[in-house]
């Protein structure tokens, strides 16, 4: 007599943290990806870059990096001071502070954003307080927008 024969097998949904076991585990599909920056007329600007994830039931997470692209540049962390709007919903951070003293032009990340559930295309627009000075010109607050199609 076959002792399997009075097993019953059920098929069951697997969560993102079971797949990671199984068969070298899923770590997502990256859908799209890219980038847009401001222009503030300085060596000071700020870059967003993002990537939408698909997970293994169809949904997308929305990744969104901003970063500051200039040369020599010193800020301190201020509470709150980078906002992402991401089709009218707000996100804010503290930023990275930033003690780079090189030649080159140089990206320093201020913040990372993980929005899941989201849908494209999505409207952007990232803000840093930078609330200071650069090559002479007064920037109170740097801005980029751009649309995240995916």
């Amino acid at each position: 007599m076959n002792t399997n024969e009075n097993k019953t097998l059920r098929a069951e949904d697997l969560s993102d943290e079971n797949l990671a076991g199984v068969a070298g585990g899923y770590s997502g599909e990256a859908v799209a990806s890219g980038s847009f920056a401001s222009q503030t007329g300085t060596g000071l600007n700020l870059l967003v870059n993002w990537s939408a994830v698909s997970d293994a039931f169809g949904g997308k997470t929305l990744n969104v990096t901003v970063s500051a692209t200039s040369y020599s540049l010193y800020s301190g962390a201020l509470a709150n001071s980078v906002e992402l709007r991401v089709n009218g919903m707000v996100y804010t951070a503290t930023p990275n502070a930033i003690n780079y003293s090189g030649s080159a032009l140089a990206s320093n990340v201020l913040a990372g954003f993980s929005i899941p559930n989201a849908t494209g295309p999505a409207s952007i627009t990232a803000s840093w307080r930078f609330n200071g000075s650069y090559s002479g010109v007064a920037l109170n607050t740097i801005t980029a927008s751009g649309v995240a199609s995916f």
